[in-house]
C-alpha cells in the first residue's frame, strides 16, 4: 500500500512531534508495503508512542548503561544487555535472537544487540519483525480493536488493572494518525484494559 512522505510527516506532527529524517520514512515505507491502510495507521501510532516520534531508538532508562541486569533470560550472553531498542522497543535476549534469525542474520543481534539502536534501517526492520511476528498474530487478521496491539506490545504493564492513561494515549495517537492517513473505518480502543 504505502503512504506518501507528506502523510507520514503529517501523522507524526499531528501527534506533537517533528518529522524525522527522510531515511526513517524510506525504511518505514519500504518495510510496510504489504500493510493495509488501517494496519499502517496502527503500526505507525505504536512506533510514534514507543520512540517519542522517532526521537529514540533505545530505552531511555538504560541508554548508554552497561551490565544493568534487566531483561535477562535463558538466552542472555555474558556482558550483553537486552533492554528496549528499535522503534518498537525490542526487549529480552530471546526476542533479539528470534528477530536476528528471522531476518537472516544468524545470532548477530543476540551477540551485538546495540546494533538495533545504532542503525536506523535495522531499528525499523526489527520493529516490523516484532509487529508481524508478535503483534499481528494477536489480531487474528482483524484490525478493528487497537487495544489488542497495545496488549501485544506492553500488555503486562498497560493492560491490567483497569483504565491506563498511557494505553489511552497510544489510542489518541492512533486516531490522529488514522485521520492523517485518511482511514475511514477506525479501530475501536478495545482490547487492552477494556
Amino acid at each position: 500500500m504505502g503512504i506518501t512522505r507528506r502523510q507520514f510527516n503529517q501523522a507524526i506532527e499531528d501527534c506533537g512531534f517533528s518529522a524525522p529524517s527522510s531515511e526513517v520514512y524510506e525504511y518505514f515505507n519500504s518495510q510496510t508495503s504489504s500493510f493495509s491502510l488501517n494496519e499502517l495507521a496502527m503500526f505507525l501510532a505504536q512506533l510514534i508512542h514507543e520512540s517519542a516520534g522517532f526521537r529514540y531508538k533505545e530505552e531511555i532508562a538504560y541508554a548508554g548503561r552497561r551490565n544493568h541486569g534487566q531483561y535477562r533470560d535463558h538466552c542472555s550472553l555474558p556482558g550483553k544487555d537486552y533492554h528496549g531498542r528499535g522503534y518498537i522497543q525490542l526487549t529480552w535476549a530471546a526476542n533479539y535472537r528470534d528477530a536476528s534469525r528471522d531476518l537472516g542474520m544468524g545470532d548477530e543481534l543476540l551477540r551485538n544487540p546495540e546494533r538495533v539502536a545504532n542503525e536506523t534501517k535495522l531499528a525499523m526492520r526489527v520493529s516490523v519483525w516484532y509487529w508481524t511476528e508478535r503483534v499481528r498474530p494477536q489480531l487474528g487478521g482483524r484490525y478493528d480493536c487497537f487495544g489488542k496491539t497495545t496488549k501485544a506490545i506492553n500488555g503486562a504493564i498497560e493492560c491490567s488493572g483497569g483504565y491506563n492513561s498511557v494505553a489511552a494515549k497510544r489510542y489518541q495517537y492512533y486516531l490522529k494518525v488514522a485521520d492523517a492517513l485518511g482511514v475511514q473505518n477506525k479501530a475501536s480502543e478495545r482490547g487492552c484494559y477494556n
